[in-house]
């Protein structure tokens, strides 16, 4: 399942803090936004809010989620 920019930013991530983590991950911030990354990806990094970030995404395709809230 892909996680993209614009699900970020419908969790309230802001790109600031974005643009510093993906990089650290071995991704840039231009490949996320053009291009989304796994959400087994974003697990796969051990990170509190990556693993967030792929639970909304997997629970908003279920149909879980409405919003960031």
């Amino acid at each position: 399942m892909i996680a993209t920019h614009q699900d970020a930013k419908a969790l309230g991530y802001c790109n600031a803090g974005m643009r510093q983590w993906f990089p650290r991950e071995g991704v840039t911030f231009e490949m996320f936004r053009l291009q989304g990354v796994s959400t087994a990806w974003l697990r796969s990094t051990g990170d509190a809010m990556a693993i967030r970030f792929a639970e909304f995404v997997e629970g908003r395709v279920a149909g879980q989620v409405s919003d960031g809230k």
